[in-house]
């Protein structure tokens, strides 16, 4: 059984109407998984740890301090992902980012006081800065690494107190990696 040529092209460009189609559904497909699957995993790069010599536990070797005793310095990898709503549609952006934390102890008896876990930044500067507010007073925590000797850290508490009656003032020390 013969087709006519009109019947015979009009098939044949359905046929190729349906492969475009379906070529364009695939494509299609094959780009969504991809940035459900590889999205996540290209912002993980985006986080580096272990580039900051500050990072580690650091401790006064004066015994006799009456100022910070200890200070534990870290990094962590928190999820920054932020979604957006526009009515009913949302839309997720996947990312994380680098967060630098600090734990400090001060000279109190009989054991010493911990001024508890704040986040803070590395400085274009390589200083680690971090912001403690116990109420009384406000204190700005720095930390450099000696350059000379990565086993040092020079740290620097700048106490300002909320009671102007009360003096601010500035603990300056040596503190040793342990």
């Amino acid at each position: 059984m013969a087709i006519s040529r009109e019947l015979y092209n009009e098939l044949n460009r359905e046929n190729n109407r349906a492969t475009r189609r379906n070529t364009f559904i695939l494509t299609a497909v094959v780009l969504v998984f991809c940035a459900a699957f590889f999205s996540n995993q290209a912002n993980a790069g985006l986080c580096l740890v272990g580039q900051v010599k500050e990072v580690g536990t650091w401790v006064n070797p004066d015994q006799n301090t009456r100022g910070i005793t200890k200070a534990i310095f870290a990094e962590e990898c928190r999820d920054d992902s932020r979604t957006v709503c526009n009515g009913s549609i949302c839309s997720t952006t996947s990312a994380v980012k680098l967060v630098y934390t600090a734990q400090l102890w001060g000279k109190c008896s009989p054991t010493d006081c911990y001024w508890g876990k704040v986040d803070g930044v590395y400085t274009s500067a390589n200083w680690l800065r971090f912001y403690y507010d116990h109420g009384f007073a406000k204190r700005t925590v720095w930390g450099q690494v000696y350059s000379g000797d990565n086993n040092w850290l020079y740290l620097i508490v700048d106490t300002d107190f909320v009671d102007p009656s009360r003096a601010d003032y500035r603990f300056a020390a040596w503190m040793r990696r342990q």
